[in-house]
């Protein structure tokens, strides 16, 4: 298995995030990488009432997000994690932006929507709640959201979400994890 792409570090933990390489078969990447991080051949994943992706009480928490063929995953054994890859592609922000975000949010080109579409996709994946109120809101409680820089030679954005039952992000430490 190839290492993390990055590791976050927060006091209560780390987040590993991994890069799907070529080749790969999109729908079953994910839990390849979970069954190498936990050592098992084959991962239990249940889905909450929200339809989230949960790994079995005391195996951590899991994240994944695809774009465009690529796919990226966050993996914490603890702090709940959810994650969002969005590929650049024209869209009418304007429209989009007036009819799922807060007041004041308006978006009218890529560079200014992608950041919020992804991280408030990013915080509805790892909060859970109903999406669309998720996405009218220009608040993030309860949980800290990083926009990062992937890999990828398309414009893109990743952004990742992280709660935790003790939120204490005082400091935050990026790694290469290569």
């Amino acid at each position: 298995m190839t290492g993390p792409w990055l590791i976050l570090r927060v006091p209560e933990g780390s987040v590993f995030i991994y890069v799907m390489p070529s080749g790969e078969h999109l729908k079953k990447w994910p839990l390849k990488v979970l069954g190498q991080i936990l050592k098992q051949e084959k991962i239990q994943i249940t889905m909450n009432s929200f339809g989230k992706p949960c790994l079995l009480p005391g195996m951590g928490f899991a994240n994944w997000s695809n774009s465009k063929g690529e796919c990226v995953l966050a993996y914490s054994m603890e702090c709940d994690v959810g994650i969002d890859l969005e590929f650049y592609k024209e869209k009418k922000f304007v429209a989009i932006s007036k009819r799922f975000f807060a007041e004041g949010e308006l978006a009218n080109k890529a560079e200014t929507f992608y950041p919020l579409w992804t991280k408030k996709e990013a915080y509805y994946k790892c909060m859970g709640g109903e999406f669309f109120s998720v996405l009218k809101s220009c608040s993030y409680p309860n949980a800290k959201i990083w926009n990062l820089q992937g890999p990828y030679k398309e414009k893109h954005e990743i952004a990742l979400c992280l709660r935790n039952r003790l939120i204490h992000f005082n400091a935050v430490f990026l790694e290469n994890g290569i």
